[in-house]
C-alpha cells in the first residue's frame, strides 16, 4: 500500500534525526584540554618567568599578575581577565610568579564547539523537517488524489443525480479507493435514468389519455348547454324554463369537474398559472353574482378598497365554494363582505349540516371530501384547488362551522 510507503519514510526520518541530534550533542565536550599538557604549561611559567620565550605553547593560555595584569598571552584574543575567562568556562588556575602570585587561564574552545554543535543541530533539524515536510506534501497529493478528488467527484455527482441530471456519467479510475464505488454509483444514475424514461412515458401516456377523454366530455357538454340555452329562450312556460336552466347549471358544474380533473391530472395542480395584480373590489360583486347560478344568496355592499387577485382563479374560487354549497346544504346562502387590517374578508355560509369537527381541517387536501359526500358526486379537488389560489394570490382559505351550518371565509390582501 501506497499510504504504509508514506507512513514509513515519515516514521525513518523522525528517527534519523533524533539519532543525528543525539550524536551531535555526544560530540560536546565541557574541556577539550590535555591535563598533562596544561601542567607543563603551568610548570614551564613558572620555572622560566619571565622568559616568554622558552614557555611551552603547546595549548592557548594567558598570565595574570597578582593584580590581574596580562602578562603573556600565547595569541591575541584570548581571555585577560578573570571575569571574561569564567564567561568563557575556561580553566583558572594560580601559578608562582618569581615569588608572587598570578593566575594561567587556560584557553578552552567550548563557545566555538557549542556554536559548532547547535550549527549541526539546526541543519539536520532543517533538512530532516524538510525532508519530512517533502513526504507529507507528498502523503497528501496522494489523499488528495486518491482519496479526497474522488470522494469530492462522488459528492457533486450525488448532488446531481438528487436534482435530476442523470445525463452526465460518472468518470470511472479503479486505481483510486474508490474505484469500484464509482463504477457502482455510474450503474445506479443509468438505471435511475431508465426508471425516469419509463416514468415519464407513463406519465405522459396519462396526461394524453387525460386530455382526450376531457375533450370528448367537453364536447358533448357544449352542445347540451347551447341547446339549452336556446329552449330557455325559445320557452315561455316558467317551469320549462326552470329545467332548461338546471340543464345550464348542471352542464357548468360537470365543465368545472372536468376542468378540475384536467387541471390536477395533466397540468399537475403546483403548475397552474396564477398570475394577481391590483383591481378594484367593485368586481367581487359581479363574480358572486357569476358563481350564484340558482340565485341562493344576496349580494353583499362590498367595501371600497384595492384587491390583490388574479380575476380568472378567484372567479373559479368562488365557483367551488357556490358549488359545494348547492351540492351539500342546498339552503340560502349568506354572503358577508368587511374589511379586517390588510385584508378584505369574504365570508360565504350556508344553513346545511356542516361537517365534523375532525374532518374540517382536512377538506382543503387534495382528494379529501366530507362523510357527507358518500352520495354526491364530485372529485373532492373544489376546495383543495381554492386554497391553493388564495394561497398564491397572497391570501388564505379559512372553513368552519357555525352555529347551524357551515361557512368558508375568503382573505385577499389589499393593497
Amino acid at each position: 500500500m501506497k499510504i504504509t510507503r508514506y507512513i514509513v519514510a515519515l516514521v525513518i526520518t523522525f528517527i534519523l534525526e533524533a539519532v543525528l541530534c543525539v550524536f551531535f550533542l555526544g560530540q560536546l565536550k565541557t574541556d577539550y584540554n590535555d591535563p598533562v599538557k596544561i601542567n607543563e604549561c603551568l610548570k614551564s611559567v613558572e620555572t622560566n618567568f619571565p622568559d616568554e620565550s622558552s614557555y611551552i605553547t603547546s595549548v592557548d593560555y594567558t598570565v595574570l599578575s597578582s593584580e590581574g595584569e596580562l602578562l603573556f598571552a600565547t595569541r591575541s584574543g584570548l581571555a585577560s581577565s578573570v571575569n571574561d575567562a569564567v564567561k568563557n568556562n575556561d580553566t583558572i588556575l594560580d601559578v608562582e610568579l618569581s615569588g608572587d602570585h598570578g593566575k594561567i587561564i587556560i584557553h578552552n574552545d567550548t563557545k566555538a564547539m557549542l556554536t559548532s554543535s547547535k550549527k549541526n543541530i539546526t541543519i539536520t533539524v532543517v533538512s530532516m523537517t524538510a525532508v519530512q515536510l517533502t513526504v507529507i506534501f507528498l502523503y497528501l497529493t496522494y489523499l488528495r488524489n486518491n482519496i479526497t478528488k474522488p470522494f469530492k467527484n462522488m459528492n457533486d455527482f450525488a448532488y446531481r443525480v438528487a436534482e435530476g441530471d442523470l445525463d452526465v456519467p460518472l468518470y470511472m479510475d479503479k486505481k483510486h479507493v474508490f474505484g469500484n464505488f464509482t463504477e457502482a454509483f455510474d450503474i445506479m444514475r443509468t438505471e435511475l435514468k431508465k426508471a425516469r424514461n419509463a416514468e415519464k412515458k407513463a406519465s405522459d401516456d396519462k396526461k394524453e389519455i387525460v386530455a382526450k377523454l376531457s375533450h370528448d366530455i367537453k364536447t358533448p357538454i357544449a352542445s347540451i348547454k347551447s341547446t339549452s340555452e336556446i329552449g330557455y329562450e325559445l320557452s315561455s312556460d316558467e317551469k320549462i324554463k326552470d329545467y332548461f336552466n338546471l340543464i345550464n347549471v348542471k352542464s357548468d358544474q360537470i365543465t368545472l369537474l372536468v376542468d378540475n380533473l384536467f387541471n390536477s391530472s395533466v397540468n399537475d395542480v403546483i403548475e397552474i398559472p396564477v398570475e394577481p395584480s391590483s383591481y378594484d373590489s367593485s368586481i367581487l360583486e359581479d363574480m358572486i353574482r357569476s358563481a350564484d347560478h340558482l340565485n341562493k344568496a344576496t349580494v353583499p355592499s362590498i367595501p371600497s378598497c384595492t384587491i390583490y387577485a388574479d380575476k380568472v382563479r378567484l372567479q373559479q374560487a368562488f365557483d367551488n365554494i357556490f358549488m359545494n354549497s348547492y351540492k351539500y346544504a342546498n339552503t340560502p346562502i349568506t354572503v358577508d363582505a368587511l374589511l379586517d387590517k390588510d385584508h378584505l374578508k369574504i365570508m360565504i355560509g350556508d344553513t346545511g349540516p356542516g361537517v365534523t369537527e375532525e374532518e374540517l381541517p382536512l377538506l382543503k387536501n387534495k382528494y379529501e371530501r366530507g362523510s357527507n359526500a358518500s352520495d354526491k358526486d364530485g372529485a373532492g379537488l373544489g376546495l383543495y384547488l381554492t386554497n391553493y389560489y388564495m394561497e398564491r394570490m397572497e391570501g388564505k382559505l379559512i372553513l368552519n362551522n357555525k352555529d347551524q351550518g357551515f361557512e368558508a371565509t375568503l382573505y385577499l390582501r389589499t393593497i
